[in-house]
């Protein structure tokens, strides 16, 4: 079973989770707006507003991304005109659990913690957060840039990271272009490496390799880049030896089912806005911005899903 690594540095920058929480009422006075999705949210006899909304994040060790995710909540609250608090998350699992246990209303997964987001919290898509159509992005497997390993074959024997349990381009993806690249089953995964563990996020692991604390790990293919320009490494200390198929969807936008319906497009037309007048808070998480999605959009991640034969419960243990 894999097991948590705990390196002592700040959780992924690329999910920011934007969250949502009910304290009290609001009446709506506001007409609904925006067509980024085709979920319906709430029901006719849901009128109410939040008098609070909760924006939550993932811990970042970029002091430029945490300013920009304080600004968006703060944007976001003189859209609404609803008073905004910050809520800090620790994992994928916990948002997912926070959402099915209504303690959280909005935030952004990454492809694969939606889908499982979808399946056990009632999670629906508002948008997708990513570099627009045609721009999909990939896993790549990363090595020390001293490293005598040229492909993923010779990382055998060696330990590896993955980055959450949750995580699309961490987890998912490039455990499929392992097994694909190798030749083994989703269960020889554990044994094909001498040890395998999760660093808890894609910056982990990138400092991990740049470090030359681990011999393999997966990340996102932008990330190295948005890692670099944080500061925290070089691009050059780690080195690409491999690459996952194409991701559709990007990070989803997604709201609890309940959610009264103009509130949630409302919500929805200031995040596809966003990215055109805010775009450096964009540029922190490596993306252009929120985007027109569909569900469907991530039907390519439940088919990988299938592919790994791996419960939700599984991934996230």
């Amino acid at each position: 079973m894999l097991k948590k690594m705990g390196l002592p540095i700040a959780l992924m920058i690329t999910a920011l989770m934007v969250v949502l929480a009910g304290c009290g009422q609001k009446a709506n006075n506001v007409s609904a707006g925006g067509n980024g999705g085709n979920n319906e949210a709430g029901t006719a006899a849901d009128t109410k507003w939040p008098d609070v909304l909760r924006i939550g994040n993932l811990p970042m060790e970029d002091g430029e991304a945490s300013r920009n995710a304080d600004q968006f909540a703060k944007d976001l609250g003189e859209y609404l005109d609803i008073k905004v608090e910050t809520f800090e998350g620790e994992d994928y699992n916990m948002m997912i659990e926070a959402m099915r246990s209504e303690k959280i209303d909005i935030t952004t997964y990454g492809p694969f913690g939606y889908i499982i987001a979808a399946e056990r919290s009632g999670a629906k898509l508002l948008a997708a957060m990513n570099n627009g159509p045609g721009t999909e992005g990939t896993s790549v497997i990363i090595v020390p840039k001293d490293s005598p390993a040229q492909t993923i074959a010779d990382l055998k024997g060696k330990n590896f990271l993955f980055a959450d349990p949750a995580s699309t381009t961490g987890h998912l993806y490039p455990r499929a272009a392992i097994m694909k690249a190798v030749g083994i089953a989703n269960e020889e995964i554990e044994t094909y490496f001498s040890n395998v563990s999760f660093s808890g996020g894609h910056d982990k692991s990138l400092l991990a390799i740049a470090n030359g604390d681990a011999d393999g790990a997966a990340t996102c293919s932008q990330c190295i880049k948005m890692i670099a320009d944080a500061g925290l490494i070089k691009e050059d200390d780690v080195r690409v030896i491999g690459e996952s198929d194409p991701i559709a969807g990007g990070g989803a936008l997604a709201y609890r089912g309940d959610l009264p319906a103009d509130l949630v497009e409302k919500i929805r037309e200031f995040a596809l806005a966003y990215g055109e007048k805010n775009p450096e808070y964009f540029k922190a998480l490596g993306v252009a911005g929120f985007f027109p999605a569909e569900d469907s959009d991530f039907d390519g991640v439940r088919e990988v899903a299938k592919l790994l034969e791996m419960s939700p419960e599984e991934m996230l243990e």
